[in-house]
């Protein structure tokens, strides 16, 4: 609730941060990125990585303020999507559907940080 936390002025690391942003996002009742749309993106993604026109196409980043720091904290987009995406989208691995698509999955919430602007 205190919308003026400074976390470094608290001396927490950053892996206890992002462990405690993680366990926030896997405990919410159903993912940040609902199930009911996982397809939809899936779907796009795939109509996007099929070419579509480059008008379609999303300008490069301004990307995250953490991902633009990358040269120091080495968390470009790539590596936080790979972090993250399990937590975001939480899919079902029991499904082959779920175990095929995990690439797609990670790179969908990559270009959600490339493109945090634009999404939120």
């Amino acid at each position: 609730a205190d919308h003026g936390l400074d976390l470094a002025e608290k001396d927490f690391t950053v892996n206890t941060v992002a462990g405690a942003m993680k366990s926030f996002f896997s405990e919410l009742p159903e993912p940040l990125v609902p199930y009911a749309t996982q397809a939809e993106l899936v779907e796009a993604h795939s109509e996007y990585a099929r070419g579509s026109p480059p008008s379609c196409r999303p300008a490069r980043p301004p990307a995250s303020s953490v991902s633009h720091n990358h040269r120091v904290n080495l968390m470009t987009s790539e590596n936080l999507s790979i972090c993250f995406w399990p937590t975001l989208m939480r899919p079902d691995f029991s499904t082959m559907d779920a175990l095929t698509a995990t690439r797609t999955y990670q790179t969908i919430i990559e270009l959600f940080i490339q493109q945090c602007p634009f999404f939120f």
